[in-house]
């Protein structure tokens, strides 16, 4: 298979009306919803894209988690070149980057996501060297330092709402989608957290199906915006929102 076209996917599009919100700007879960359909268009040609690969080897690949460093927001209309590359393995976990370009070649949204392989009908975990036969498999490993964070979001924050999982939320594993999710921290952070995220982790722990109901804890903790939704087979995801100010504290740390 060609080595080049593995190692990198470019696509270029203008923001769509329907992607962004009141402000003109691109919206965060149709943020993910991007990231989510350029790496399908990626594996697709690589030949291993969900039909493809649920067809002939009966796997799928399942998100865990995913990363966004804002650095501006496209606007309605604007023109953007989106650049996807693998960035290897860290343990079972797949990393891939995602890069949003404006015309002059700023950087816009820097993404960073990780995905196991999993049968489709049982979602049991799968080794990734099962991807060896269809000649993808990163051979080589993420630095330490470089992998996703963890972070825990403490059982003493509180309520902030319910979330119900609609028909019109689910994919075609037929549990809620893993975009769907940047909708939900979106509309439970409040508005002065929203305007001022700068990075945006959200960790999927276990899918929610049609007619759940997610119970939503969130809260600042640590100069963090943390958030836990809860389905009824226990924890569904956690997020944590920096925001700029965040960032800069860290950074002088």
């Amino acid at each position: 298979m060609n080595e080049d076209l593995i190692a990198e996917y470019t696509r270029s599009l203008r923001i769509p009306v329907y992607d962004v919100g009141p402000k003109n700007t691109l919206k965060f879960g149709s943020a993910l919803r991007l990231v989510q359909e350029t790496s399908e268009q990626h594996l697709g040609l690589t030949h291993v894209s969900y039909e493809e690969l649920r067809s002939k080897a009966g796997l799928v690949f399942f998100i865990i988690s995913t990363r966004v460093k804002i650095h501006r927001m496209p606007l309605h209309s604007e023109k953007v070149v989106i650049k996807t590359h693998p960035r290897g393995r860290g343990g079972a976990q797949f990393y891939r980057d995602f890069k949003f370009y404006a015309e002059d070649g700023s950087l816009l949204i820097d993404v960073m996501q990780t995905t196991i392989l999993a049968d489709a009908e049982t979602h049991k975990i799968h080794r990734p060297q099962e991807l060896r036969p269809f000649g993808i498999y990163p051979e080589f490993n993420v630095e330490q330092e470089e992998r996703m964070e963890r972070f825990r979001v403490p059982e003493s924050l509180p309520k902030a709402g319910e979330r119900r999982v609609f028909h019109s939320d689910l994919d075609a594993n037929g549990h809620m989608n893993n975009s769907v999710y940047g909708d939900v921290v979106s509309d439970f952070i409040p508005d002065s957290i929203r305007d001022r995220a700068e990075t945006v982790q959200i960790n999927y722990t276990s899918e929610t199906p049609e007619g759940d109901v997610l119970k939503i804890i969130a809260g600042e903790e640590n100069g963090y915006y943390l958030m836990r939704g809860d389905n009824a087979a226990g924890t569904s995801f956690t997020a944590r929102v920096k925001t700029k100010e965040q960032e800069s504290t860290d950074a002088a740390k």
